[in-house]
């Protein structure tokens, strides 16, 4: 069975994909929780999906050296989303990444990305007497429709598709998933229930899908009118018991909520909901969630530092 913890540096097995849940919260700044980001391992592939604030953090925390991880692959552009992508970018590069951050997105990420290059022109000038080129260069691929964006399946590596889902509009939110050798892992973004989730998720062996509080306790919780708590809950977003829906209706061999305020008076009635329709393995996620995908599923919390050193250089 291994350890009931996660260490960092604890060694993959190569049929293996590890994914960690960087940060499962949502727009409200939380010390706790970091908004949105996972980061994903298989074979010698190690990627971003999403970084939100706080994300960074606890990157560092798992004491993977930069050099390592050159790609973040964004689901869309909501600052939960994608508001410490400037960190990971320049604090990788300050820290030993000598190549390009490339960074995939739906449309209008380039008009983000060429802003971060504005914002930091003098960030950069002032650090590259010190600091080797390269790193503080940031690359750019676009995709507007359903279809694979990374594939580098057959060369031992990974294949990633991304597919729209329904989150509010003008739509432009894509979800992820991941195949690797014969695991799949499915990264739902923000989003309703909706037939290109039900479609892309059928039996996959981890699904990672959002789901807000109970609309009334997310209104009393929030102070906001129950009929706004509403409207985020249930219509820009999916509800604990819809997402028991999709999860009854996809058959993942495990599921996991993120982007929820994960307190521990909310957790009990989300179960609830989501047990409404749904009776299969799943979890609240938590930052830093280790959910190591093979023949068997392990969940685990990483046992890190709050203040880690940086790490060297990969060979």
């Amino acid at each position: 069975m291994g350890s009931e913890n996660f260490y960092p540096g604890e060694p993959l097995e190569d049929d293996e994909i590890r994914v960690t849940l960087l940060g499962t919260g949502t727009p409200f700044p939380r010390r706790g929780q970091a908004s949105a980001s996972i980061f994903v391992e298989a074979g010698s592939e190690k990627f971003l999906l999403d970084c939100g604030p706080g994300a960074p953090q606890n990157f560092t925390s798992l004491e993977i050296p930069f050099t390592a991880v050159d790609k973040v692959f964004t689901t869309h552009h909501h600052v939960d989303h994608i508001g410490g992508l400037d960190h990971f970018w320049i604090g990788g590069w300050t820290y030993g990444r000598t190549t390009p951050l490339k960074v995939w997105g739906p449309p209008g990420t380039e008009k983000i990305v060429e802003h971060l290059r504005g914002i930091y022109e003098w960030d950069i000038e002032t650090r590259l007497d010190a600091l080797p080129p390269g790193g503080h260069e940031i690359e750019c691929s676009e995709f507007g429709q359903d279809g694979t964006i990374y594939d580098n399946y057959d060369e031992g590596g990974v294949r990633i598709t991304a597919f729209k889902v329904l989150h509010c509009e003008p739509q432009n939110t894509f979800a992820m998933k991941v195949e690797y050798r014969n695991r799949t892992f499915v990264f739902s973004a923000d989003t309703k229930k909706c037939d290109s989730m039900l479609h892309h998720a059928a039996n996959c062996d981890l699904l990672v899908h959002e789901a807000f509080p109970p609309a009334e306790l997310y209104a009393q919780k929030s102070n906001r009118p129950l009929e706004v708590a509403k409207k985020i809950s249930e219509v820009y977003h999916t509800s604990p018991r819809e997402a028991g829906e999709v999860f009854a209706e996809t058959n993942p061999r495990m599921a996991v909520i993120y982007h929820m305020y994960n307190n521990d008076d909310v957790i009990g009635p989300a179960l609830d909901q989501i047990r409404e329709n749904y009776q299969g393995p799943v979890e609240i996620g938590y930052d830093l969630m280790v959910i190591n995908v093979g023949d068997e599923i392990r969940v685990r919390p990483a046992i890190v530092s709050d203040k880690p050193w940086p790490i060297g250089r990969t060979a």
